[in-house]
C-alpha cells in the first residue's frame, strides 16, 4: 500500500526550524545552547497591540470572520501602502493570511501549474523551493554572486526569462544574506520582466529593517502599472515582533487576489479572530515599530565592529534583515559539519548555507541580546582556534 504521494516525499522539512528544535533539545537537557538559527525578534509584542488583543476577547470577537480577513484591518493595509507607495490600492486588493508564508503559498497556488519554471535569487529562502515543488513547479535558480554583495547576476536572469518562467519570487531584504535591492537594481529587474511574460512575487516581510540610506524600495512604488501582474507580500513577524499572532498579507490584482481567497478558503478560511484585532492596532501606532528597528540598529553595529574578530571567516555587514552571513569557504569545512560541530562542540546553534543552496556559508541570527551575541562570538572563536591548530599540528 502506497501511504504518501510524489510531493509529500519530495518535500524536506524546514532546515532553520529542525535546527531551532535541535537547539531546544538540547537546552532541555540542560546544555548552555545558544539559539540563533531562527528569524524571530527577541523583543515583546509591544504592550498596546497585547491590551487590543485582551479587549478584543473582551469584546466577543469569536467567530468566524471573511475569509480574506476583517473588512477595517484590510482597509487599513491598503491606506497604509497606498500611502507608501503614492497610488490607490483598494480593499479588494488585500488578502490576511496566516503569516507571510501561507500568503506566499497562496500566491504560488493560484498561478503556478505543474511544469511551469519559476525563478529564486540565490542564495535563497528555503521554503521558498519547497513550496514551488509543492505545487508542481520547476525551481529555476538564479546567482546573486558574493563579489557583487550577492545582487542577482542579471545575465543569467536575462537567460532564465528567455527560456520562459511563469514567475520571479525576489526576497528584498534578503533572507540569508542581508542584501537589499536599491532602486537601481530594481529598475534593471523589472526592464527584463516588462519585456517578458513573466509574474512577480515580491516577499517583502522585512520591509521596515533596511539599513540603507535610501531605504526600502519596493517595485509596487517604483513602477505602478507593473501592479498589474506582481504579488506583493508582507506581515507583522518581524517588524512588530508578532511571530507566534500569525499575521501576514499578500497585495495582488483583484482577480489574483479573488483566487488566493478562494483557494484560502478551503485551507484555512479566516485567520485567528483575536490576531486581527491586534493587527489593526498595530497598523494604527507606526511608531511601535522603532524600539525594535533602533535596537538591530545597534546590534548590526555592535557586530560590524566585532567582525574581525572571527577571522578567517570573512562576514558581510548587512543592508536589511537581521542576519548576519559568514563565509566559512578559508576553512574548507562542509557548511553541514561545520554547524553540526559548532552546536556539539559549543553549544552555538546556526544556520548552514546548505538551507539556502549555498555550500560556502552560514547564518547567523541577531535577533539575540548584545550579551547572548558576544558569548557567541567568544564560542566560535574558540571553536576557530581549534581548528586552526589542528590544521598547524599544535598538540
Amino acid at each position: 500500500m502506497r501511504l504518501l504521494g510524489k510531493r509529500a516525499l519530495a518535500s524536506t522539512p524546514s532546515a532553520t526550524l529542525e535546527l531551532a528544535a535541535r537547539a531546544n533539545e538540547l537546552a532541555r537537557a540542560g546544555r548552555p545552547v545558544l539559539n540563533l538559527t531562527v528569524g524571530e525578534p527577541d523583543l515583546p509584542t509591544p504592550a498596546p497591540i497585547v491590551r487590543a488583543a485582551h479587549t478584543a476577547l473582551d469584546e466577543g470577537h469569536f467567530g468566524y470572520t471573511p475569509t480574506a480577513g476583517v473588512l477595517e484591518l484590510r482597509q487599513r493595509v491598503a491606506a497604509h501602502y497606498s500611502s507608501r507607495w503614492g497610488w490607490e490600492l483598494g480593499a479588494d486588493g488585500v488578502i490576511i493570511c496566516n503569516g507571510a508564508k501561507q500568503a506566499l503559498f497562496n500566491a504560488l497556488a493560484s498561478t503556478v501549474d505543474p511544469g511551469d519554471r519559476v525563478g529564486v535569487f540565490s542564495p535563497y529562502w528555503t521554503s521558498y523551493v519547497e513550496q514551488i515543488r509543492a505545487v508542481g513547479g520547476e525551481v529555476v535558480e538564479i546567482p546573486c554572486p558574493k563579489e557583487d554583495g550577492f545582487r542577482p547576476d542579471m545575465g543569467a536572469f536575462a537567460d532564465a526569462l528567455g527560456d520562459g518562467l511563469r514567475l520571479l519570487i525576489v526576497n528584498s531584504p534578503c533572507n540569508p544574506t542581508g542584501a537589499v535591492l536599491s532602486a537601481r537594481d530594481w529598475e534593471g529587474i523589472l526592464d527584463l520582466l516588462e519585456a517578458s511574460e513573466c509574474l512577480l512575487l515580491s516577499d517583502e516581510i522585512y520591509e521596515e529593517l533596511v539599513f540603507t540610506r535610501e531605504g526600502h524600495v519596493s517595485p509596487a512604488r517604483l513602477r505602478p502599472a507593473f501592479f498589474e501582474r506582481s504579488c506583493i507580500v508582507s506581515g507583522l513577524s518581524k517588524s512588530f515582533a508578532m511571530t507566534g499572532w500569525r499575521v501576514g498579507w499578500a497585495l495582488a490584482p483583484a482577480a489574483w487576489t479573488r483566487a488566493m481567497v478562494t483557494l484560502q478558503g478551503h485551507m484555512t478560511s479566516n485567520i485567528n479572530a483575536i490576531a486581527q484585532q491586534a493587527a489593526i492596532a498595530a497598523l494604527a501606532n507606526q511608531e511601535l515599530i522603532l524600539p525594535l528597528r533602533e535596537a538591530f540598529v545597534a546590534r548590526r553595529a555592535h557586530l560590524a565592529r566585532r567582525l574581525d574578530e572571527l577571522t578567517p571567516l570573512v562576514g558581510r555587514v548587512p543592508d536589511g534583515a537581521f542576519y548576519l552571513y559568514l563565509d566559512i569557504s578559508a576553512l574548507g569545512m562542509d557548511v553541514d559539519a561545520f554547524a553540526e560541530q559548532l552546536l556539539e562542540e559549543e553549544s552555538v546553534a546556526i544556520v548552514p548555507g546548505s538551507a539556502f543552496g549555498d555550500a560556502e556559508h552560514v547564518r547567523l541570527s541577531f535577533a539575540a541580546s548584545t550579551e547572548t551575541l558576544d558569548d557567541a562570538f567568544a564560542r566560535m572563536r574558540r571553536f576557530l582556534d581549534r581548528r586552526l591548530a589542528a590544521e598547524r599540528g599544535a598538540p
